[in-house]
């Protein structure tokens, strides 16, 4: 059976990628092309072109893609000048022997491929940078600019309530095998070469075809430290339920100690037909917030479906749960 899951950013990108999976196409082909499609959509923001910059003016990329057939994957990240990462990243993937290219290599690599260039900054993004630069800085920082220390305003990034956005593709098709993907800009105005979760294998996505596919959006800075992606998978491998091992990971993420908790949302499917997607809400109104619904499709509905995903806090005692043979049964 083929099925689709993405995050409300992916709109553009859906029906080009269902399309693709009822032609029995493969989940790689399919979810890249839906992607290319939100990365070239200036409206959906913080994504390829029309995506925000980092604090000197420069949009960063990037993306990560994995096969679950095979578990290769590729990624790329501060990715400049160059219009579809998620292309350069499956690009990486298939013909490089590593996972991970950032920064300048990630650029002489999309050169060596002949990847789109273009620049991703629009008159809308620029406005927003300016907008929030001459709301921020101070005299001395606005009379010296760029050479200054960016690390005061880096802090204030934290609370800003547009620093947040990224799209993410979980597929199945119809041989069986599972894909992930994911595409940002990362955090708005963040310092130059932050890279978030997004492109990390484990942390922004994960694929396995024996167990299933898992992906985050949200702030990466939390899911950077606990593997969110990689660990649902490997709680299913633990025979936990797609519900139990998503409450789990959640729980390694309670787990951490900070005074920064954007929101965070875990996207799932697994091996056995089930979905669950699990959206966490900032503690400040200010830090990026999370994700309310998302989009899924199967080959028992026409079209795809807007969702609600199950809403949690942050803090609300850890969960725990009893694990035991019968554990496939969803709660």
């Amino acid at each position: 059976m083929a099925v689709l899951l993405t995050n409300s950013v992916a709109t553009n990108g859906i029906n080009k990628t269902v399309q693709m999976l009822n032609q029995n196409v493969s989940s790689l082909d399919a979810i890249e092309s839906g992607i290319r499609l939100v990365e070239s959509d200036p409206e959906a923001g913080w994504v390829g072109y029309g995506g925000h910059p980092n604090l000197l003016g420069t949009v960063e990329l990037d993306a990560g893609i994995m096969d679950g057939l095979t578990l290769n994957a590729g990624a790329v990240g501060a990715l400049s000048g160059y219009l579809h990462p998620i292309s350069v990243a499956r690009n990486v993937m298939e013909k490089l022997p590593h996972v991970f290219l950032a920064g300048n290599g990630a650029a002489k690599f999309a050169e060596d491929c002949n990847a789109e260039t273009g620049d991703n900054l629009t008159v809308r993004t620029c406005k927003d940078w300016n907008d929030w630069l001459n709301n921020n800085r101070n005299l001395s920082e606005s009379n010296n600019w760029p050479d200054v220390s960016l690390i005061r305003l880096s802090m204030l990034t934290a609370n800003n309530k547009t620093a947040k956005g990224t799209t993410i593709f979980l597929a199945q098709d119809n041989d069986g095998n599972f894909s992930a993907g994911s595409s940002s800009s990362g955090w708005s105005f963040k310092y130059p070469g932050r890279l978030g979760d997004s492109p990390v294998i484990g942390s922004g996505i994960y694929a396995d075809n024996r167990y299933g596919a898992a992906a985050c959006t949200g702030m990466g800075e939390l899911t950077l430290r606990s593997n969110t992606a990689r660990s649902v998978i490997l709680y299913l491998k633990m025979n936990m339920t797609l519900k139990e091992a998503c409450y789990e990971a959640l729980n390694d993420l309670r787990a951490i100690k900070t005074d920064f908790r954007g929101g965070v949302t875990i996207y799932a499917l697994d091996a056995k037909g089930n979905r669950f997607v699990l959206s966490v809400r900032a503690l400040d109104k200010g830090l990026p917030e999370c994700d309310t619904y998302y989009w899924y499709w199967d080959n028992q509905y026409d079209e795809p479906v807007k969702m609600n995903a199950v809403m949690e806090n942050w803090y609300k005692g850890r969960i725990c749960l009893l694990y035991t043979s019968d554990a496939a049964d969803e709660l």
